[in-house]
């Protein structure tokens, strides 16, 4: 084990047993030479682990997997920043324990990164959904270079229907990400939406490239498909409120910038389409939700100032604002029209 590699490849692992072999042979088999492959270990205990120290073992890069352990079940946020404190590398690049990704993929975003001597580099990827098993989702970016205070910001926030960011397949200098404090917030799902909002709104210099890199998979025991259980608890749809809020506290120190609309704008939808999945799956939340709590869910981080000040989003922010002050009487079928007319109710 060396002291220093350009990358670091960090991989949370919890429960991954089916998956984590494949997952830990694509990251192995990248082509870029010199990759810490650095993997935390969150206390499954389900032999996801043995299969790792097997290739740790056995594995012609195996001297350059490091392993660290975590004295119980923390969560992915937890190891996450553990990653991140404890990474060899000058760039770091994080995994999911049941994705896949090309051989080529961080000699691509290493290369793009160092030519264009830019912060973060965000490729594209794929969903591959093996829950329903409809065809593969594409999401791919533009090629650009975004420079300037705010510049990635605005177009992110601005382009959010196709601008789709994971924190996974994202090269990031990370002195640059150490330097910003920024962390991951605990939550059970969406816990990364934070992390990549806060370091958009942070990045000064960036690159995003066409390039499908990444496969996300989407399997029958993905946290992201509640809404297909026929029972959930409502803590659990809580945590996603909180991750929103979190981020919807923080716009009141970005008051003046011209990339807030469109944050305030992406929030609210996020916020509605939250609040019609809990109309739509009333019947499974236990316990349920009072209308009162799915209005305060709306509840807008701009003040109807800040909004009429700017000519961005106008409508929709006054809409989403209205929505959040509305009397009950009138919120619930104002929430049931939009609903239906969104096709989500």
């Amino acid at each position: 084990m060396k002291d220093h590699y350009e990358v670091t490849i960090g991989i949370p692992v919890y429960r991954s047993v089916k998956y984590i072999k494949e997952t830990i042979f694509s990251a192995l088999g990248q082509t870029f030479p010199d990759i810490e492959f650095l993997i935390v270990d969150d206390c499954g205990n389900d032999g996801s682990m043995d299969v790792i120290s097997l290739l740790q073992s056995s594995h012609s890069r195996g001297d350059d997997i490091r392993i660290l352990r975590n004295d119980k079940n923390r969560g992915v946020s937890y190891s996450r920043n553990l990653i991140i404190d404890e990474a060899k590398g000058s760039y770091l690049y994080f995994m999911d324990s049941d994705d896949l990704i090309e051989p080529d993929t961080i000699r691509i975003l290493h290369d793009a990164l160092i030519q264009n001597q830019v912060q973060i580099v965000y490729a594209s990827y794929e969903i591959i959904d093996k829950v329903g098993k409809t065809p593969p989702q594409v999401y791919k970016k533009a090629s650009l270079i975004l420079k300037g205070e705010g510049k990635l910001a605005i177009y992110a926030f601005k382009n959010n229907h196709v601008f789709h960011v994971s924190v996974c397949n994202s090269l990031i200098n990370l002195l640059f990400l150490r330097q910003t404090g920024i962390r991951f917030i605990e939550a059970n799902y969406w816990e990364d939406m934070a992390f990549t909002t806060e370091l958009v709104i942070k990045v000064g210099k960036a690159v995003l490239l066409s390039d499908v890199t990444y496969h996300y998979n989407r399997w029958p025991d993905s946290l992201s498909h509640y809404q297909n259980r026929l029972h959930l608890e409502k803590w659990e749809i809580l945590k996603n409120v909180f991750v929103v809020d979190y981020i919807k506290e923080k716009c009141h120190s970005m008051r003046g910038m011209p990339y807030l609309p469109y944050l305030g704008y992406v929030l609210e939808m996020n916020s509605f389409y939250m609040v019609c999945h809990i109309f739509k799956l009333s019947h499974n939340i236990v316990p349920p939700f009072t209308y009162q709590e799915m209005r305060n869910i709306m509840r807008h981080p701009l003040s109807i100032q800040d909004i009429v000040r700017s000519h961005h989003k106008l409508i929709a922010n006054i809409v989403y604002y209205l929505l959040g002050k509305m009397p009950i009487l009138f919120f619930v079928p104002s929430i049931w029209l939009a609903g239906k007319l969104k096709r989500v109710l």
